[in-house]
């Protein structure tokens, strides 16, 4: 899997809260494979991904950094909205009021704060909410953004062009401007700056180069993940079709594979049943005959003992020759056609025998033979490896 970048609207500000659903705000979304943004109006559209760095417009989010009190952390965040009520442009209750996490290279009585309109902030967590991810980030745009003096970063729509100022990563300030009007200074400068388009490129280069000043941050609310329970976007993530995509896809090789195995497998059981029946044909044209009445009984006696064998999973190479020449010493008196089928297994030998072609006393002395066993009625078995003490 991937990382996915997404870039969210800016807020409209014609509209209310409950208006905005009814709005086309559409979200952009790139991998960081393909630098190229791709917009939707619906989240859920959007590939699966192993993380997602949700960013939000600098217009719609202010970051100051304040002087604070030795403090606890708890105590800190009760005595906040006091601390930046002069800083605010809307009242405290409209404002999503967060601490950002200290970082190094800041002094103790230094911390980020960052202000954002609490509605806006709720809407949109809703709408991250869908997302097939189960690590979500949400952070400014400008903390992908180097921090310089000399570069002024903006962005254009139709007709307002949104310019970002970061001198320093504690340092950011945005403003939105006509697209034909001249670029306001705000502050002075030796020259013009530099103006340098937010891209593609330029967001998935911050991703390496600014980690260590946004890897700690995640602006999201409570009610997101309160809202991903509701939604079950974990079930949603286990029935995405992109999830399921690269396992089918090795399930199919996997069935190849084995379809291939199977043919192999039939194959090699093809050739063993040839080889098998060319060595019972060999060892019977040499011990059985004279035996046999005619080539059509010879071969039905050859096939049936292999097909026998190979469906009972035997292994028929053992004795057969010595087997047939046991049985060959058993028949010597008896008359060539009382033979009438032989079948091999690794039970041992069996035959049928015409009773009619028997004298008694033929028929007494193969009963009384110790190594043959009878089945039914003209039907006995010699036992593997009989008769091995008469060589």
């Amino acid at each position: 899997m991937t990382s996915l970048i997404i870039r969210c609207p800016a807020r409209p500000l014609a509209y209310d809260a409950q208006a905005w659903s009814l709005q086309d705000l559409y979200f952009s979304w790139m991998t960081v494979e393909h630098a190229e943004f791709q917009e939707v109006l619906d989240l859920d559209a959007c590939p699966v991904a192993e993380h997602v760095l949700a960013i939000i417009p600098d217009i719609d989010i202010r970051i100051a950094e304040l002087k604070v009190p030795a403090v606890n952390t708890k105590k800190l965040i009760q005595v906040l909205p006091m601390l930046i009520e002069d800083e605010l442009l809307s009242s405290v209750e409209d404002t999503r009021i967060q601490l950002l996490p200290q970082t190094s290279d800041q002094p103790p009585d230094r911390r980020l704060v960052s202000m954002m309109d609490r509605d806006w902030l709720l809407w949109l967590s809703e709408k991250l909410a869908v997302i097939n991810c189960e690590k979500i980030q949400l952070i400014s745009e400008s903390m992908l953004l180097p921090a310089t003096d000399s570069i002024l970063y903006y962005q254009e729509d139709e007709t307002t062009r949104f310019y970002t100022s970061k001198p320093s990563p504690q340092e950011v300030t945005c403003w939105a401007q006509p697209v034909n009007e001249p670029t306001l200074a705000i502050r002075e400068r030796s020259g013009p700056p530099e103006l340098l388009e937010i891209s593609a490129a330029l967001l998935l280069q911050g991703m390496s180069t600014e980690k260590k000043h946004y890897e700690s941050i995640n602006l999201l609310p409570d009610e997101f993940y309160d809202s991903r329970a509701e939604r079950q976007s974990e079930v949603q993530n286990w029935l995405s079709r992109e999830l399921w995509k690269s396992p089918l896809q090795w399930t199919k090789y996997a069935t190849l594979t084995l379809c291939v195995g199977y043919l192999c497998y039939v194959m090699a059981l093809i050739w063993l049943d040839r080889r098998w029946e060319a060595t019972l044909e060999t060892a019977a044209n040499q011990v059985l005959s004279e035996r046999t009445r005619s080539k059509e009984l010879y071969a039905r006696l050859v096939s049936t003992s292999c097909m026998v064998a190979h469906k009972n999973l035997e292994n028929c190479g053992g004795d057969f020759e010595r087997m047939l020449v046991a049985l060959q010493n058993i028949l010597r008196d008896t008359p060539p056609e009382a033979l009438k089928a032989l079948v091999y297994s690794g039970k041992g030998l069996v035959f049928e025998l015409e009773e009619s072609a028997l004298s008694d006393s033929q028929r007494l002395a193969i009963l009384q033979d110790n190594a043959i066993q009878r089945l039914g009625v003209g039907s006995f078995l010699l036992s593997p490896y009989a008769r091995l003490a008469d060589d």
